[in-house]
């Protein structure tokens, strides 16, 4: 699933309904978008397999968001996997946090 809306589009709502622990991931998403960082990614040109799931730069996309958003060690991860932010970040699938 490609996502078409930008994050900067994004409405912000003020609620403790449906929160997740991520506060500030919309502002370093909309940072990220801002500056075509998934395009600078995709031209290192490192290729996988045909039938691979994730490309490379869809993986180092998500490792580098997930540093940044305070996840130190590769288990702290499976707590992405649940925002709906980062995976709308993504287009809307991130890899399991094993890969």
């Amino acid at each position: 699933m490609k996502s078409t809306t930008k994050i900067m589009s994004l409405k912000t709502e003020f609620s403790m309904r449906n929160a997740t622990n991520f506060a500030g991931s919309k502002v370093i998403l909309a940072f990220l978008e801002s500056i075509r960082f998934n395009q600078a990614l995709r031209s290192l040109g490192q290729a996988k397999a045909m039938n691979a799931i994730f490309p490379t730069h869809r993986i180092l996309q998500y490792l580098i968001i997930g540093w940044l958003l305070g996840c130190e060690r590769l288990f702290h991860f499976k707590s992405l996997e649940s925002d709906a932010l980062v995976a709308h970040a993504l287009g809307g699938r991130l890899p399991h946090h094993t890969l």
